[in-house]
């Protein structure tokens, strides 16, 4: 108790200093934009923090070297996430906990590398590190994304991706390797992998498919661009062949294929309603592995049905989703600066699939403060309806759940955000109170 209390108190003190110093950086910038602002006139106070703020990462260009490298065709993109979040009634546990993860990406372009036109290669590293609330409040999904990828409570680095890329033409492109899908269903209101939008997992990604779709996996597939991939915004159509037991944290050479496959096909069609930009992404799955309805999927918090009878088992599994956003209102100078819609709808083989159906809807946003353009903000609700296939001992202790959600990210630098989150959540356990979970989220570019 008294290591708990500690360690509790080390998260507390971590934060509020992260949180000084983003409001002492604000605060510099703010003087070196307001003259007036500043005790002293000369020599342009602030102007050394204006400069850092203005980084797009905390380590800047490393001399110039970070823009060498850019134009040599090598791009590196390494962040930090941490969060202290609790849930302050209701739920199973309400305890603070402090966690976060670590992501590194790598981009080559080995065109501009003096190799060959139109070839990329992707590698994405990661791994978590201290505590998260995943398992308090009574739900099916994670209310911190990050604490459910890549594996939940595992603390090694993985390789989620290591893609290559070929552009067959300006419209065909084909990949394969090892392939991270999370970021296939992301939205510009709801997604950013639980980093820079939405905690809660409902609003990151749609749950209908997360049985017959592993997080990471050997694949291949092909996107065809519409009308080229020149267009500012093109439609696209992809097709995937994914190995079924896929993990994040095996080279999957000598099992990611064993037990079968998963197809999936989607097709995004972005729209100017309203004169204002939007997209479509209808996508279906189909795999072929053996499934059984109770099978543990990491990104299921499905440890209280564990212990109830196992449920036949099928040869094959399916799932269709929907996915869109719509902007309401733009600034002219800056289409992305606004505010719209957003909204998810998924249905899935209910004889395999803990969750037959799913709904999502809300309202996102930037920039709609006056000196806040870079400022995001959510508020959105999520609906899982439960399998009526479970059978009465199931549905007896457990039942649909459903949510919502409010966020708002504070920019107080290029690299650094923070962002105070609030979650109401109705939990899948019977015997839970609803639970009400509250935290504070800081990113930070490198």
């Amino acid at each position: 108790m008294k290591k708990q209390f500690w360690r509790s108190r080390s998260a507390i003190l971590t934060m509020v200093m992260v949180f000084g110093f983003c409001l002492d950086v604000h605060s510099a910038v703010g003087a070196a934009a307001d003259p007036a602002a500043s005790v002293a006139p000369a020599p342009e106070p602030g102007s050394v923090w204006r400069q850092i703020a203005e980084w797009p990462a905390l380590t800047g260009d490393w001399g110039g070297a970070r823009t060498k490298l850019q134009e040599a065709g090598i791009t590196f993109n390494i962040d930090a996430v941490q969060s202290y979040q609790g849930v302050l009634h209701g739920g199973t546990n309400k305890s603070w906990k402090y966690g976060g993860s670590m992501d590194y990406r790598f981009k080559f372009d080995l065109h501009k590398m003096g190799l060959w036109q139109g070839a990329f290669i992707d590698i994405q590293l990661e791994h978590q590190f201290g505590e998260f609330i995943n398992g308090d409040t009574g739900t099916l999904l994670a209310t911190n994304t990050d604490g459910a990828f890549p594996l939940p409570d595992y603390r090694e680095v993985t390789v989620p991706e290591f893609k290559y890329t070929q552009f067959l033409s300006e419209s065909i492109a084909v990949f394969l390797g090892k392939i991270n899908s999370l970021d296939g269903d992301d939205n510009v209101f709801a997604g950013g992998r639980g980093k820079t939008n939405f905690m809660h997992q409902n609003f990151v990604v749609n749950p209908a498919g997360l049985r017959t779709v592993p997080y990471s996996t050997l694949g291949a597939g092909a996107a065809i661009f519409f009308p080229d991939v020149l267009a500012k915004d093109p439609a696209i159509l992809s097709f995937m062949v994914l190995g079924a037991n896929g993990q994040p944290n095996t080279s999957g050479f000598s099992r990611d294929f064993d037990d079968g496959q998963t197809y999936v096909v989607a097709y995004r069609q972005p729209t100017r309603f309203f004169n204002q930009s939007g997209s479509h992404t209808f996508s279906g799955t189909y795999g072929t592995k053996e499934y059984t309805l109770l099978t543990q999927d990491p990104r299921l918090i499905l440890a209280g049905l564990i212990g109830y009878p196992v449920s036949p088992v099928q040869d094959e599994s399916w799932s269709f989703m929907y996915n869109m956003h719509q902007y309401l209102y733009t600034e002219s100078q800056d289409p992305t600066q606004g505010f719209g819609i957003f909204g998810r709808f998924g249905t899935a083989d209910a004889e395999t699939n803990p969750i037959e159906h799913f709904y999502s809807i809300g309202i996102g946003g930037k920039g709609l403060i006056d000196g806040r353009d870079n400022d995001t903000f959510g508020v959105g609700y999520f609906y899982a309806e439960l399998s009526d296939r479970f059978g009465r001992v199931v549905d007896r202790d457990f039942g649909d759940t459903q949510g919502l959600e409010i966020f708002y990210n504070f920019e107080i630098t290029k690299w650094l955000h923070v962002t105070p989150d609030f979650q109401i959540i109705e939990p899948s356990a019977k015997n839970v109170d609803t639970a009400y979970a509250a935290g504070l989220r800081v990113k930070i570019d490198f």
